[in-house]
């Protein structure tokens, strides 16, 4: 099984503790789709995703984020087709906005096409533009030509985030192009600055568990995927990874009683949770 196919959901309705997410009430116009879609996203739920930010663009042809973000949401689902589909439509139509021909480059890049991807994401970070994604895009695509450029996208990644309004989304981005990269060790320390800015994200808790599920560090697994099982009680995809995890509970923490490092996590975790100013944009 793909490692990121648990993305795709098999309905777009939310369940009982995504509706408790959704703090205000049911999408009804351009703006409360777009918000409820990215809190879809933030918790790991990307068909439901894409299918408010579809209607998101619906009351509003022009909101140019909600495009970005979708084809990104259906890149990291694996619908690459669908992603294609929209990318080309959205630079068809608005060839002024630099960030699309980003999108586009990063799908040409997950149907392996890097001698046309390039070029549009040199359209998407030249000319003075300051945009976070463009460059987060680019390091991307770095990553997928050869790994070997990983210093090259961590620069990209920096300056990225230095760019950015919200830089969870942007740590966020580096941590699953690392663990898709093969490299989980970086991942998980770009997911864990991610976690920190927005430990609201659930999706954030579930890739940190991946990263250290493939490190077999299974102890701190469990515990990335026991937060995201706190944040959302049904959430099947956390707790049948819980249970991946189960038997293969060894390592650097195997002798540390597990009850009260867990205790000190949870702590942590408290503090965090605590600490974090809620903003309805983060999400």
């Amino acid at each position: 099984m793909d490692r990121f196919d648990w993305l795709e959901v098999e309905s777009s309705t939310p369940t009982r503790e995504t509706k408790a997410q959704i703090a205000w009430q049911a999408p009804q116009d351009g703006p409360t789709f777009y918000r409820a879609a990215r809190r879809m996203r933030q918790s790991g739920h990307f068909k439901a995703a894409a299918d408010y930010y579809r209607s998101a663009i619906g009351y509003d042809d022009q909101n140019f984020a909600a495009r970005v973000e979708l084809v990104d949401t259906l890149i990291r689902a694996g619908r690459v087709q669908d992603a294609d589909a929209v990318s080309q439509e959205a630079i068809d139509s608005y060839r002024q906005v630099r960030q699309f021909y980003a999108s586009r480059a990063l799908v040409l890049a997950h149907q392996s096409k890097f001698n046309d991807a390039f070029p549009l994401s040199d359209v998407s970070v030249e000319g003075g533009d300051r945009s976070w994604y463009s460059r987060c895009v680019r390091a991307e695509l770095l990553l997928k030509l050869n790994a070997d450029h990983r210093f090259s996208a961590l620069e990209l990644i920096e300056e990225a985030a230095g760019l950015a309004e919200r830089p969870w989304e942007c740590y966020f981005l580096a941590g699953w192009m690392f663990l898709d990269a093969g490299m989980p060790a970086l991942a998980a320390s770009h997911l864990t600055e991610a976690a920190h800015l927005n430990p609201r994200a659930t999706i954030c808790w579930l890739c940190l568990g991946d990263s250290f599920r493939e490190l077999k560090f299974y102890d701190q697994a469990q515990y990335y995927y026991q937060r995201v099982v706190e944040l959302e009680s049904s959430h099947d995809v956390a707790i049948e990874r819980q249970k991946l995890c189960a038997p293969k509970l060894f390592g650097l923490l195997r002798g540390i009683r597990r009850e009260s490092l867990f205790q000190r996590w949870n702590r942590e975790f408290d503090r965090i949770l605590k600490n974090a100013e809620p903003n309805p944009d983060d999400f």
